[in-house]
């Protein structure tokens, strides 16, 4: 099975089936495939002593030690991307990357 997984993820598929589910939810919706709204979100999540130091951050806002994810999901709240970066990242530094 992890065969499977890092191959497709490595060529795409993973993404372009997500994408495809994505758009079929939202046309049986009764909307368009592509959304024309949006909205992103962080949140700050302690990580395990295990997990390397060069990929977790201090949050000194939320005094949390770990990684932040951004969100971006559209008005439904399917998902369409996903950001993971160390605590330590401003929001306004890692919504960047998402929003691209």
């Amino acid at each position: 099975m992890y065969w499977y997984f890092t191959r497709w993820h490595d060529d795409g598929t993973v993404e372009r089936v997500h994408d495809a589910l994505r758009d079929r939810v939202r046309e049986t919706d009764g909307r368009n495939a592509e959304p024309s709204a949006g909205l992103i979100d962080s949140q700050s999540i302690r990580t395990a002593d295990t997990v390397p130091a060069a990929t977790r951050g201090f949050d000194a806002g939320k005094k949390v030690k770990g990684r932040k994810r951004f969100l971006v999901t559209d008005t439904l709240g399917l998902l369409i991307a996903v950001h993971v970066v160390a605590a330590s990242v401003q929001d306004r530094d890692g919504a960047r990357r998402p929003l691209l």
